[in-house]
């Protein structure tokens, strides 16, 4: 009974740690989702409302880390503070380095220039958002379920070891 119960408990670990291992794929696919989400309702704004930005920003609520990030951005433009050096001080580590390139130069461009250049930009960036977020949940359905997978396999390699 209690080799049962260590052999479970051994299962149930490694599956855990699978788990947290996929956790940046699935916090990826998140953020991806909800920054596409946020880009249609910039270029609704940009088209039909015009409020200022930090009272659009703040008109929405997210969820994870990308209601973090929006908040660093408010911070970053309340301050006056780079972007790019903002970028860089805190860590996203689900991100790679070429998205966190194009975040920089999205938000580069957010509220800089008049609402018809705006919405062209933001338009067109939607395209790019779009593969990214298919990206990240294309690597969901890759990694995010390998290592749930792997997790099992190894706790279950390692009870067979034990007995």
């Amino acid at each position: 009974m209690i080799k049962l119960l260590l052999c479970l408990a051994i299962i149930s670990f490694t599956s855990f740690c699978g788990y947290l291992l996929g956790r940046k794929y699935r916090q990826k696919r998140q953020f991806f989702n909800q920054f596409k989400e946020f880009n249609e309702r910039f270029l609704t704004e940009v088209t039909y409302y015009r409020r200022p930005i930090l009272e659009f920003l703040s008109h929405y609520r997210y969820k994870g880390e990308f209601h973090a990030f929006l908040e660093d951005i408010i911070f970053s433009l309340e301050e006056k503070y780079s972007l790019d050096k903002y970028m860089k001080t805190n860590d996203y580590t689900f991100l790679t380095h070429e998205d966190k390139i194009f975040l920089n130069d999205y938000f580069s461009m957010f509220g800089r220039s008049d609402s018809v250049s705006q919405k062209a930009y933001f338009s067109s960036a939607n395209v790019e958002i779009e593969k990214r977020k298919t990206n990240a949940q294309s690597e969901v359905k890759k990694y995010g379920d390998l290592y749930l997978k792997m997790g099992v396999l190894c706790g279950i390699l390692i009870v067979i070891l034990i007995i």
